[in-house]
């Protein structure tokens, strides 16, 4: 039996811990079932990050106090879904992004000019993923769809993909008048 001296051994990881900038997650996990649809309450509501590639898919994320790795290879994925929130814009008169979206330009362009916050609000993109021993449900910002969407059809997973949109509330096609 091979015995480690102290010297050889690996160093703390708490040692370089200051050195490490911090994930910034963009996902939280918050749903996943294994293939008895039973929910696993210790991953679920957990800020994570998706890396997508050809190959398969890698959740990554702070998993019980510590960083893991959940693995999705692409012949395992049957499906996945992506919703986007719904978009409500109620702008007023006169603002520069009422402005630009009466010229034509679209909203999610038009958006960066708004005044107020309360212009224009996008509820959550959830994105679901369907493999043949579990299941899982991620959230995001509302802005991130058409990010993944082209990040996943670059990748390869068209025939994988389904959308679906929520309805969108244009309150400047309502006058008062």
């Amino acid at each position: 039996m091979k015995r480690t001296s102290p010297l050889v051994a690996k160093t703390s990881p708490k040692f370089f811990n200051f050195l490490r900038s911090k994930p910034k997650y963009r996902f939280r996990l918050v749903d996943f079932k294994n293939k008895d649809y039973k929910t696993d309450l210790l991953l679920s509501q957990t800020r994570c990050d998706l890396k997508i590639s050809p190959k398969g898919i890698m959740v990554a994320g702070n998993f019980n106090n510590h960083e893991s790795i959940i693995p999705l290879l692409k012949n395992e994925i049957e499906s996945i879904s992506l919703v986007r929130g719904k978009e409500t814009i109620d702008t007023f008169y006169l603002s520069p992004m009422h402005i630009l979206m009466k010229m034509g330009i679209p909203s999610r362009v038009a958006r960066f000019f708004k005044v107020y916050p309360s212009e224009y609000k996008i509820s959550e993109t959830q994105v679901i993923i369907k493999c043949e021993e579990y299941q899982l449900k991620l959230i995001t910002d509302g802005t991130n769809f058409e990010t993944l969407l082209r990040t996943f059809s670059k990748s390869g997973y068209s025939e994988e993909l389904n959308l679906m949109r929520k309805p969108s509330l244009n309150l400047l096609n309502y006058s008062v008048y």
